[in-house]
């Protein structure tokens, strides 16, 4: 959603005659919408070139935070177009009316700019602080969902595994196998002997017999507890890998399965939680930003406009929003207010051309673009 915030000094003195000319050298090329701006303390040439230059600096800074907040309503919130306290965007802006309370005109341009950055930037820093929150709720929470996912060759077994399966004593001690399915026939009939150990009654095999126990399958894998000697358990796993079995390397404990459960669950909701609180305060602090960053682009186009056209201030502040042929729009536009170029040119923040690149234009001349993922544009 583009406009151009531009401003023309009073034709002979009024205002509404420079509006009358935008709309009759624009006439269905775009939509042209007044601004209300209020007649702010001025100060000092000195103060108001540096604070022109503060100016395009910070609007690109408020920029960031506003297209920000609006980037995550969209992805957490589904939102394609967020609004400013239930307002849409396009009407708050087109129809703005300056905030008093909030930003009183009697203070001077460089507190009202403070005002705005301290805010913006106060709004930036919680935004930090709410993502930070809640990619870690949510990396955590795919960790445990991962854990839950896979063949029983990757997964976790804690939900599988049963106290009456597993066999720990000084001598014996429980094996898990992952058999693929192809090799299941092949496991059952030789694991038994896989591994032979000396005794002083001579040689045993390793593994109890009759203990293999399947626990669960999928569609590639059977699960089995196995039960061996303890002194001979390495050995009996390095013969499993060597049989394409997935020797899966598990300590059961009594109510982990629970606990796991109760953790994944608890995440869950904490990270439920973490996003509704995240959405809630977008969309509040979006309204804020947006509300900041118009108060803001009002009074850069003041200082531009008192800059080039001089005192007192009367101008006349103007969004134009370009139909589809911006090329049009320039050239009536340059037709109407070319004979401001005697009084120097603007310095326009249009990101369109090359980085770092800028536009000129005989009248002042201000990119505006307010949302940044709106297919209207």
């Amino acid at each position: 959603m583009h406009f151009w915030l531009i401003s023309a000094p009073a034709e002979n003195g009024s205002k509404e005659e420079t509006w009358k000319k935008l709309n009759a050298a624009t006439n269905e090329l775009s939509q042209n919408f007044k601004m209300k701006i209020p007649e702010l303390r001025v100060g000092t040439l000195d103060s108001l070139m540096s604070l022109s230059d503060d100016l395009e600096r910070i609007d690109r800074q408020v920029e960031s935070v506003v297209h920000r907040i609006e980037k995550e309503l969209h992805e957490h919130a589904g939102e394609e177009e967020p609004t400013v306290d239930g307002t849409p965007v396009e009407r708050f802006a087109t129809q703005f009316e300056w905030d008093q309370a909030r930003y009183p005109v009697k203070s001077t341009l460089n507190e009202l700019v403070s005002m705005i950055h301290d805010i913006v930037a106060r709004i930036d820093e919680e935004l930090k602080s709410k993502l930070m929150d809640y990619n870690q709720l949510k990396s955590s929470m795919g960790q445990a969902e991962r854990k839950m996912q896979g063949g029983l060759n990757q997964r976790t077994i804690v939900d599988i595994v049963r106290k009456e399966h597993v066999i720990n004593s000084e001598k014996l001690t429980t094996v898990f196998l992952a058999a693929p399915k192809f090799a299941v026939k092949d496991f059952l009939g030789t694991y038994e002997k896989w591994h032979e150990f000396s005794t002083d009654k001579g040689a045993i095999n390793a593994v109890v017999p009759k203990s293999a126990l399947k626990l669960e399958e999928d569609n590639e894998f059977e699960l089995y507890r196995v039960v061996v000697f303890r002194n001979a358990e390495e050995e009996f796993k390095a013969k499993a890998r060597e049989n394409r079995m997935t020797v899966r390397d598990f300590t059961y404990t009594d109510g982990q399965a629970t606990a796991d459960t109760d953790e994944r669950n608890k995440l869950k909701q904490d990270t439920e939680k973490a996003w509704s609180g995240l959405v809630r305060w977008s969309k509040t602090s979006y309204s804020e930003a947006m509300r900041a960053w118009v108060h803001l682009k009002a009074i850069r186009v003041f200082v531009e406009s008192v800059l080039r056209y001089g005192l007192p201030p009367t101008f006349q502040a103007m969004l134009v929003r370009p139909g589809k042929n911006d090329v049009k729009v320039r050239k009536a536009l340059l037709s109407t207010f070319g004979h401001l170029s005697a009084g120097g040119v603007s310095k326009d923040a249009d990101a369109d051309g090359p980085a770092g690149a800028s536009k000129f234009y005989p009248y002042v001349d201000i990119d505006v673009k307010l949302l940044s993922m709106s297919s209207d544009d």
